[in-house]
């Protein structure tokens, strides 16, 4: 996430049993954000009440209801960092009873290298790692070969069974009896079938 002003801002979201945000959370984050290393640049909290009610407060008003009162007496940017599609998220996958707090950040000393840079005549250029994306596209690719894997395993069962109840239902002479006696084989050898489905089956054909 990138600000208005161009500066390293990322965004993120804490969420709350209940319509308050937890003491203890909210002085660690006023700590934090007090320091020198982060900036809150944002803060809005959202509450789904058990009605299914959506309240929304930011930190430009009193946030001493959400439990979030040492965050908001930050000054905080007057530009609105947190944009509605951002909370359209939050509100579609909010539960009743819950809230969060979604909060627009950066990461100071980023800011104070970016201008180190820009006063030297540099350039800073914000990109995802490669280390990232690289990760990103394994996992997808893993749980694409998964999907494949498990639809490929699940169409050898269907055939399997497919097979496995015509053989011995039906009358076997000659090389037919040999050739059905060789798929059951191969169905026992491959596992689609146990031991004793295989003597059970080769039993009928022997039979009939």
């Amino acid at each position: 996430m990138t600000s208005v002003d161009g500066r390293p801002a990322e965004l993120m979201t804490l969420v709350f049993p209940g319509d308050r945000a937890h003491p203890a959370v909210a002085e660690v984050l006023a700590e934090i954000a007090g320091g020198r290393d982060i900036t809150v640049l944002d803060l809005v909290f959202v509450t789904r009440t058990s009605g299914d009610m959506v309240r929304i407060a930011d930190a430009r008003e009193n946030l001493g209801d959400t439990g979030l009162g040492p965050v908001g007496a930050l000054r905080v940017s007057a530009s609105a960092f947190i944009g509605e599609d951002d909370l359209g998220m939050v509100r579609d996958w909010l539960r009743p009873g819950t809230s969060a707090a979604v909060i627009a950040y950066e990461h100071t000393w980023a800011r104070r290298l970016a201008q180190a840079v820009r006063d030297a005549g540099g350039v800073l250029i914000l990109s995802p790692s490669s280390g990232h994306l690289a990760e990103e596209r394994r996992v997808v690719a893993e749980s694409e070969a998964a999907v494949r894997e498990a639809e490929a395993e699940a169409a050898a069962a269907e055939r399997a069974a497919e097979r496995y109840s015509t053989v011995g239902s039906r009358p076997a002479c000659g090389d037919d009896l040999v050739g059905q006696l060789a798929d059951l084989a191969s169905l026992r050898d491959s596992g689609a079938i146990s031991a004793a489905e295989f003597e059970a089956a080769k039993a009928r054909l022997l039979t009939t």
